[in-house]
């Protein structure tokens, strides 16, 4: 977690002041990153923003890959994961290359807690996973194929992978039952009846973290799926 040093910095309501010298402590926990040069730094609406270059050398061929970034800080940072875009547009935005239209990178699926939120570490957790999705990247554009696994596009898919681990977690079965109707989209979850698991507690005071997946998967999956359908109209039309 943060250190004392940098406590009087962040503010779990207003996230990261960025003052000279708070600026200074960031520059030099990024400067720690081998493959990571920084070029400019800038405030932006009171947030910070930084562009450098990414770097590694193939083992293989001894061969060069880089990349020029754009680091940009949420408002709410540490609490908040920092956004990586491609600075020179030097990929074409695609879903199978894992990069948003704008250019943004694509790092992790916001559920998954992979990165390390409230910590100073956060920032280069994000670069270093950023560096793995260029050496990825560079691998889509010779082969066409995103190397090792990746998450399934859009929300509901990932959330559906989520509630299932969480269910298996649980080790009931009959929230598993219930979970399984809920994706076959045979049930709507109701917070106050009582829990699936049979515990006779209302489901919102019992296995809460499972209600409140369910409840997300459902929105997105309906979302995705009029979407999907919407798209298929007009296209036919």
């Amino acid at each position: 977690m943060s250190s004392p040093k940098l406590n009087s910095y962040f503010s779990a309501v207003q996230g990261t002041v960025w003052s000279p010298v708070r600026i200074d402590c960031e520059l030099a926990e990024l400067q720690r990153a081998t493959f990571f040069r920084i070029l400019n730094h800038s405030l932006v609406a009171g947030s910070l923003q930084l562009v450098g270059i990414i770097r590694f050398i193939q083992e293989e061929t001894s061969k060069v890959y880089s990349m020029k970034i754009r680091l940009v800080y949420p408002s709410e940072y540490p609490w908040a994961v920092p956004m990586v875009f491609d600075e020179e547009k030097r990929f074409e935005p695609s879903a199978g290359g894992h990069q948003f239209r704008d250019g943004r990178l694509c790092l992790s699926f916001p559920r998954n807690d992979e990165f390390a939120v409230g910590s100073e570490k956060l920032s280069l957790e994000v670069l270093t996973a950023s560096l793995v999705w260029l050496d990825k990247r560079f691998v889509f554009e010779r082969t066409g194929q995103w190397p090792g696994d990746a998450e399934e596009h859009g929300w509901a898919g990932p959330l559906r992978r989520l509630l299932r681990e969480e269910v298996v977690r649980c080790g009931n079965p009959y929230l598993g039952a219930w979970a399984a109707w809920i994706i076959a989209d045979l049930v709507v979850p109701y917070g106050e009846l009582g829990c699936p698991c049979l515990s006779g507690k209302p489901f919102v005071h019992c296995h809460r973290r499972v209600l409140l997946l369910a409840l997300e998967y459902l929105v997105h999956s309906r979302y995705e799926r009029e979407a999907y359908d919407h798209r298929t109209t007009f296209k036919a039309a």
